[in-house]
């Protein structure tokens, strides 16, 4: 009978359709993201997440790019050098960075300056990083921003971030991270100079037996006598004898700047 037979061959073909649909559209989706989105290329280094989570603003950990085929791509983490293999269809609905199309890294450099610190002394101190991005114009692209982020009073202190952008884009990511490492041990060079560093107030240790009176009052005189000793021998190291003369003082950081171990030559 043709009815019966073509009946017994179409539940056949619509089982094995219902079967492989799942995997036949997720083909179609990876070939459709090689082929015409074209997110990465070999030897790119991308980072994969997902779209629902927001992106660190200091930058991502990612993969180099191996190998790409129609159905799957070849990646290794940068951090231990592991490979995986990632099937295409996945990475279709995946956030993927590139590192090697995103140009000039940009990040945030957040500092902690004394809430006592004059707005003189803040100009110095961001004068004296313009000056560092100046001397080195094959390094550093521009100054972004310099704002105070948030002041907490009661605890003595404020935040201050410091947006700047390199010229080398994050595929470079061994030359941004020296660049960085770098540029932030020169502030906290002259955050000590200018006397801005802060200093976190001693939380006394309260021990609640009461047999141990005697030995909770005792840690907390030394923990305070400690605390007052480390503070005069960093007053001591970090004090810098104040210039009468501002511009002399912007003279010396500059001089500081040039000194500082620079990567490239400028």
């Amino acid at each position: 009978d043709p009815l019966a037979l073509f009946l017994s061959f179409s539940s056949v073909i619509f089982a094995f359709a219902f079967m492989i649909s799942s995997a036949s559209s997720k083909y179609f989706e990876g070939l459709l993201c090689i082929l015409v989105r074209r997110p990465y290329g070999i030897g790119d280094m991308i980072h994969i997440s997902d779209v629902q989570q927001d992106t660190s603003v200091d930058g991502s950990q990612g993969w180099i790019v191996q190998n790409v085929t129609l159905t799957h791509t070849i990646a290794t983490w940068v951090p231990t050098l592991e490979q995986a293999n990632f099937s295409n269809g996945s990475l279709s609905t995946s956030r993927i960075i590139n590192w090697a199309r995103s140009p000039h890294a940009k990040f945030n450099i957040v500092l902690s300056f004394p809430v006592s610190t004059k707005y003189e002394t803040i100009e110095i101190f961001k004068r004296a990083v313009e000056e560092y991005l100046k001397i080195r114009p094959r390094e550093w692209l521009a100054l972004n921003g310099f704002r105070v982020k948030q002041i907490f009073a009661e605890k003595g202190y404020m935040e201050v971030v410091i947006s700047v952008q390199h010229r080398d884009p994050w595929q470079n990511i061994g030359q941004v991270l020296d660049s960085k490492a770098n540029f932030v041990t020169y502030c906290h060079e002259v955050q000590k100079k200018l006397g801005m560093r802060y200093i976190a107030p001693t939380v006394p240790i309260q021990l609640i037996d009461s047999r141990s009176q005697d030995i909770s009052s005792l840690l907390e005189n030394q923990t305070v006598e400690e605390s007052s000793s480390i503070e005069s021998k960093d007053s001591e190291d970090d004090q810098v004898v104040p210039l009468k003369d501002e511009e002399m003082q912007f003279q010396q950081f500059r001089s500081m700047a040039r000194k500082k171990y620079n990567i490239r030559v400028c």
